[in-house]
């Protein structure tokens, strides 16, 4: 994961755990006399595992497509280029004529961009307070280290009578501590349940069997671990209030939860003594410091009249109320934690509502070494045949097919007359000698000459190119990245089923451009013609830090009166380039007898 993806991810990830407090929280609200403790403390695991899952399928239930827009990552960058030759001509008859294939190398280094800032900043924050977590783990550590251990025999037999009512296996170590004022349990390997010195002396023994239950309770219900995944997802979202402000009602529901657990072991006749107990220990002693990654007793006044109103109210559930809160909790899931449509990863995002039949088929054999697709859709019988589905529907960037685009753009817009308008080269050295001189349309295309076409977008433009690719629904029309490159390994994406889908709007005309300026488009990307057998396409290619690791080859054969459409691409670590895709792509075609 670069960087611009890891701060997308990070903020996309806040701002969906944002929006999903604010759900929590009325549903709390509506519930509120519904759900009970144990369920409203419940609620809150659908945040973690929305924080702690990176992915999630798109559904139309998600409730974040109400926030479909404001999800979309928005933080790609251009960087310098490094220029580094992917020329390869083929020996095919069938490609003998013009279009190659030549790319230039992006820079996309982890720490290389104007996010460095923002990484830099968070990284103080979260480093900061796991630091301060450690330092809190650290004085726990020592605090047990001076804590007297219990020995007195009455209540280590009580503390055996406790673990049987709860039920609980493990075997904490019993320990007094003048440093604390509320008993807490900590530990996650071996446990402790830590009282405050004189706790044993001064309580009865009612009292501090119901204090023991209360935190047995909390190693019973896993609590502590639970503790560290929050402090965990409160370190990565630093930042975000919302965020701490959850997780600090998280752990008052808590306790209410474990109120209610040791109730449902308990007697009803003895529902008044235990809160008389937890209200009695709690007027005696105050809040501890130590309330960050243990488990502990007591709060603050508010939620002290909570804990009373819940235990004062408290009843056993029963079978059916506990059957309408799982299906509840599976309905909340269904909305919470999937994803809006269209907003997941850039590289996972593209989607088509195809019309057309399909058929999957195993090409396999012609992708060795590269992970892949090919997408072909013949016009005239409207059916889709497809290697490799799920690759299919990934957009990923389009390199120098977008050239196709801005053609048609540059054209449409009359910064570009026709297939000779004219661009004066403005001394730049490339390694292309094809590259160092003024340029057409048509040379620019037939060479992928890339400075072309960033001279046209820059003359377009951004506002009016994102208008016209948001028109023809061109993959997901992120122009973020810089104007001279967005199209390079950056944040233009689109999949090879879209690039299709685009083709075939070409080849019918179903465009916002003229038919005019189609037809010099189409003219331009004409490879080659042979037995009335029209083969017309484009190349790209993706390097990042001088490896090609995406290779494109799309166009259309018109034959015998049949039109067929096309899509190959390639990934690979390296030498996945354009023209591998190209030469698959034939390979494909001809054993198709398309070709």
């Amino acid at each position: 994961m670069g960087l611009h993806s890891f701060i997308t991810w990070l903020l996309d990830s806040s701002l969906m755990g944002s929006i999903l407090i604010g759900f929590i929280i009325m549903l709390r609200f509506v519930f509120k006399n519904k759900l009970g403790a144990s369920w409203q403390y419940l609620i809150w695991f659908f945040l973690i595992l929305k924080l702690l899952i990176p992915y999630a399928p798109e559904s139309s239930l998600s409730v974040f497509n109400i926030f479909n827009q404001a999800l979309v990552g928005n933080y790609f960058e251009t960087q310098g280029n490094k220029q580094i030759d992917r020329n390869t001509d083929n020996n095919s008859p069938l490609m003998g004529t013009i279009t190659e294939d030549y790319s230039l190398s992006v820079n996309r280094t982890f720490l290389n961009s104007r996010d460095t800032i923002l990484f830099l900043v968070w990284l103080l924050g979260a480093l900061s307070l796991t630091a301060y977590t450690i330092s809190i783990t650290t004085k726990l550590k020592r605090m047990i280290k001076h804590s007297l251990k219990v020995n007195d025999s009455c209540v280590l037999k009580l503390l055996e009578e406790c673990k049987q009512t709860i039920n609980i296996k493990v075997n904490p170590v019993l320990v007094e501590s003048p440093v604390i004022r509320s008993p807490m349990v900590v530990g996650a390997t071996q446990p402790y349940i830590i009282l405050p010195t004189g706790t044993i002396d001064n309580v009865r023994k009612t009292e501090l069997r119901f204090i023991l239950l209360h935190e047995l309770a909390h190693l019973q219900r896993r609590d502590l671990y639970i503790n560290w995944v929050t402090s965990f997802l409160q370190i990565i979202h630093w930042f975000n209030p919302l965020i701490w402000y959850a997780f600090y009602q998280m752990r008052q529901d808590r306790e209410l939860a474990c109120d209610a657990y040791v109730l449902s072991t308990l007697k009803p006749g003895e529902y008044k003594s235990y809160g008389a107990a937890i209200i009695s220990f709690l007027e005696r002693y105050s809040y501890s410091a130590y309330d960050y990654t243990i488990a502990g007793l007591a709060s603050g006044k508010n939620h002290i009249k909570k804990r009373v109103a819940m235990i004062a109210s408290y009843k056993k559930g029963t079978v059916t109320g506990v059957i309408w809160r799982m299906l509840l909790f599976l309905l909340i899931g269904c909305f919470v934690l999937t994803n809006a449509k269209e907003t997941s990863g850039a590289y996972s995002a593209g989607k088509l509502e195809l019309n057309q039949s399909i058929s999957s088929e195993d090409l396999s054999n012609y992708f060795q070494g590269y992970d892949g697709s090919f997408v072909l859709l013949d016009m005239e019988k409207n059916h889709y045949q497809i290697f490799n589905y799920d690759n299919s529907k990934k957009r990923i960037s389009p390199d120098s097919t977008y050239k196709i685009i801005s053609s048609l753009i540059g054209l449409e817009t009359g910064v570009l007359t026709n297939e000779n308008t004219p661009l004066e080269w403005d001394g730049t050295i490339y390694p292309f000698e094809r590259w160092n001189k003024d340029q057409t349309l048509a040379s620019a295309i037939s060479f992928s000459v890339s400075w072309y076409f960033q001279k046209v977008d820059s003359m377009v433009g951004k506002t009016r190119i994102e208008d016209y690719l948001k028109q023809i629904k061109y993959g997901n029309y992120d122009l973020s990245g810089d104007i001279s490159d967005f199209w390079i390994e950056s944040s233009l994406k689109i999949s090879p089923l879209e690039q299709v889908e685009m083709l075939k709007k070409l080849c019918t005309y179903d465009m916002p451009f003229s038919r005019k300026n189609i037809d010099i488009v189409k003219k331009i990307i004409k490879v080659s013609e042979q037995d009335k057998v029209i083969l017309y396409g484009k190349t790209g290619t993706g390097i990042i830090n001088g490896n090609s690791s995406n290779g494109w080859f799309v166009g259309y054969v018109e034959s015998n009166g049949k039109t067929y459409i096309f899509a190959t691409n390639i990934q690979g670590k390296e030498r996945a380039e354009g023209t591998h895709a190209k030469n698959i792509t034939l390979s494909i075609l001809k054993d198709k007898n398309i070709l």
